[in-house]
């Protein structure tokens, strides 16, 4: 590809797309075993910097021309790359669509899975019919979805928006509301299952809640969550297994 840049602003804005799809493809996303595009440029490599600046390039040009219709595929590429510098580079184009694909690069997950699961965050439970008329099957699937829920929140800003934070914050009432009816009812045992459950939040609540009826599998799971894991995930899992070694015991009056 050549490095010079004086035809961006002359081309057609497919052919830039074009550009910025090739560009990214060749940078390919960092630890990405299954990125289509094995030959990647990194960092120190032959052409590296040319590449990057000329991707900088008609980013610039593309984000000036603001082609939403066009630029909204990049957000959906099946290329982890592609989504990657779309998301960071065509930020402006579309914020909402571009937060969705810079979360869904991070995680490999597609970028309407991602936006799902936002939708699914931010949709709190029925108030009808309340914790205290469920049988308690509906209250562990009760459980499930708040758990669900809260795994969505990873997609939200909570670390930078207020309002996300809160988001989350509502729905970890939510999740410990419906454990608490659980263990009203002495139905605890109920939630022992979900600790091998598909999700890796509802594994990890699950673990929380049953500490004190299986220590055992629920503390391994617990630790091994905080070792590697989600940022809120990690915090959680350590917290709860030091408030648990400490004696205090009590997880959000369920354990």
């Amino acid at each position: 590809m050549s490095s010079d840049l004086s035809d961006i602003a002359g081309q057609n804005t497919d052919q830039l797309i074009q550009r910025f799809v090739a560009y990214a493809l060749r940078l390919g996303y960092p630890w990405d075993a299954n990125e289509k595009i094995k030959i990647q440029l990194k960092p120190g490599m032959p052409e590296h910097d040319s590449v990057v600046n000329e991707l900088k390039a008609v980013a610039r040009e593309l984000r000036a021309r603001q082609p939403v219709a066009q630029v909204r595929p990049l957000y959906e590429s099946e290329h982890r790359s592609v989504r990657r510098f779309a998301s960071t580079l065509l930020a402006t184009v579309d914020p909402d669509l571009a937060q969705a694909a810079f979360r869904g690069a991070q995680y490999d997950l597609p970028t309407d899975e991602v936006v799902d699961l936002v939708r699914r965050a931010r949709t709190p439970p029925p108030e009808r019919p309340a914790l205290a008329e469920l049988t308690p099957d509906a209250l562990v699937e009760r459980f499930v979805d708040a758990s669900t829920r809260l795994y969505a929140t990873r997609f939200l800003c909570c670390f930078d928006d207020p309002l996300d934070l809160e988001v989350r914050n509502g729905v970890l009432v939510d999740v410990w509301d419906a454990a608490r009816e659980i263990k009203a009812r002495g139905e605890m045992a109920k939630l022992a299952p979900l600790m091998d459950h598909a999700n890796v939040r509802v594994r990890l609540n699950a673990a929380m809640a049953c500490l004190g009826i299986d220590p055992q599998k629920a503390g391994a799971l617990l630790d091994a969550i905080g070792e590697r894991g989600e940022e809120f995930d990690m915090m959680d899992a350590k917290g709860a297994m030091y408030r648990w070694r400490q004696g205090n015991g009590v997880l959000w009056g369920v354990v």
